[in-house]
């Protein structure tokens, strides 16, 4: 393992993961963060594909010290599998933080370049990015400060990892999204992206231009400046609870000056807008979800319900619209208005009911930082429980890519009905990756544990506590008890 860089070399953007790692780091510092990280851990999954697994499973980590103060780093490989996210590359990522938890470092530092969830192994990489950016929020939580580099492109969901950071930073030429620019042209069209023009697609993902809508800072690519930057960053943080009301802040006001420009264009804004109270037979999904018939909406939007007499909490699904700024931004007032300064002797528990079509993927979307917005409710929701919320998921419907692993895939227990699905990845996607044809991709998102939508195909990599065919008054009670006890039965939380 290298030790440390230094003149002649001043950039980091050529540099392999090691030696990026090595490049910002004081001279003889460098080591193994554990033996289980530093032992082989190569992808189970891959084989199958005809693709040969790598020891690291494509991502580095390791502990340094940065102008003398102890930090731990992860570093993405974007030359194998284009730094997607495996189930091993997302358990490293878990482990990481975890133990950034016991050691207390001086920070976590994250170069990242990814495509975000690797589609050859899609539920249980998608459960294992689920899984890293609930630890990162906690390591926030834990006032360890975590900093992210984008030293390549970031995508899908490793953008929503890199925005839940306290600090997000790109170096020149590279760009950052949640939906890729195929994405958004194939459901849209070309009349709203072209994926091949590379001058549009810089002026939406590109550094200069998230820099410049305030959603990211830019850094030159200069080792020392880097370095200057995690220990300046490292010194400054301030508590999670600040900046999680700070970030709500600023991106409520994103959001009302994009409507503003909108208006003044005669322009749509971003997202479907929603009739002030909503119809409480139209939230439910058909009769499956009696839950809304004995609570009332405390917010005019009708995201958030209250059971009534007692202390239970009930999130409205996004149903058949899409989960975007707009109706992320609408659910976390709600959630922070009602729940994050809460003093009742009664314990409160949080159910967080997951169906939707997936995140909105808009040129709209984009320009305001959806993965960004994504990023800020899965830290509203990691606010609530560190401040004693239990927080429950329950996949009622579909749920779909980021809109899920951002919203009731955070919560530290989830059943689901079972008749949910889980879409990782479109089939359409998986078979431009996989190029399997339409037919046997057909076949294997009906019963691959890998591939596979019907919940139960989820549940079999542990991303399902337990699989019901109804939710009524007496099955809640019972979830709630169980989950006030830690009952064993719901073991996800990772």
């Amino acid at each position: 393992m290298p030790t440390s860089y230094r003149l002649p070399i001043t950039s980091l953007r050529p540099l392999a993961p090691i030696d990026r790692i090595a490049a910002i780091a004081d001279a003889n510092s460098i080591g193994a963060v554990v033996a289980a990280l530093a032992s082989p851990r190569p992808s189970p999954h891959l084989a199958r594909w005809g693709i040969v697994a790598r020891d690291d499973d494509g991502i580095v980590v390791a502990r340094l010290r940065v102008h003398g103060r102890q930090v731990l780093a992860a570093a993405q490989d974007v030359r194998f599998l284009g730094g997607s996210v495996g189930a091993k590359h997302g358990e490293a990522l878990v482990r990481l933080f975890e133990q950034a938890r016991e050691e207390r470092p001086a920070a976590v530092v994250l170069l990242l370049a990814s495509g975000g969830v690797r589609l050859h192994e899609a539920n249980p990489a998608e459960l294992a990015l689920a899984r890293a950016l609930r630890g990162l929020l906690d390591t926030r939580v834990a006032g360890i400060p975590v900093l992210t580099l984008a030293v390549g492109d970031v995508f899908g969901g490793a953008s929503v990892v890199a925005c839940a950071s306290d600090r997000v930073a790109l170096l020149p030429e590279t760009r950052l999204g949640l939906s890729g620019p195929k994405v958004i042209e194939m459901v849209h069209g070309r009349d709203e992206l072209e994926a091949d023009d590379a001058d549009d697609v810089d002026k939406l993902f590109g550094e200069k231009a998230r820099a410049a809508a305030g959603q990211v800072e830019l850094l030159v690519d200069d080792i020392e400046a880097i370095r200057s930057w995690i220990a300046l960053a490292a010194r400054t943080q301030r508590s999670f609870d600040v900046e999680v009301l700070a970030m709500h802040a600023r991106l409520g006001a994103r959001l009302a000056a994009a409507e503003s420009n909108a208006t003044a264009r005669n322009q749509p804004t971003t997202g479907q807008r929603k009739p002030l109270f909503v119809d409480r037979d139209a939230v439910a999904t058909g009769q499956r979800l009696p839950l809304f018939v004995d609570s009332d909406a405390v917010d005019q939007s009708g995201w958030l319900w209250k059971v009534r007499g007692r202390p239970i909490w009930i999130t409205r699904p996004a149903g058949a619209s899409t989960f975007g700024p707009r109706q992320a931004h609408a659910l976390d007032t709600a959630l922070l208005a009602q729940l994050s300064g809460n003093k009742s002797e009664q314990a409160q528990t949080l159910i967080v009911i997951e169906d939707s079509s997936g995140h909105e993927a808009t040129r709209s979307a984009e320009a305001a930082g959806v993965a960004q917005y994504l990023a800020h409710h899965a830290a509203v929701l990691a606010l609530l429980r560190a401040r004693g919320v239990r927080v429950l998921g329950l996949l009622a419907g579909v749920g779909h890519s980021a809109a899920f692993f951002a919203n009731a895939l955070q919560a530290p227990f989830l059943c689901a009905l079972d008749t949910a699905r889980v879409i990782a990845m479109d089939p359409a996607a998986i078979a431009r990756v996989t190029r399997l044809d339409a037919a046997r991709v057909g076949a294997l998102i009906e019963s691959d544990p890998l591939l596979g939508q019907p919940v139960s195909c989820f549940a079999r990599t542990g991303g399902v506590s337990e699989i019901l065919s109804v939710i009524d008054d007496s099955t809640l009670a019972e979830l709630v008890a169980r989950a006030s006890a830690g009952s064993g039965v719901f073991g996800i939380t990772g």
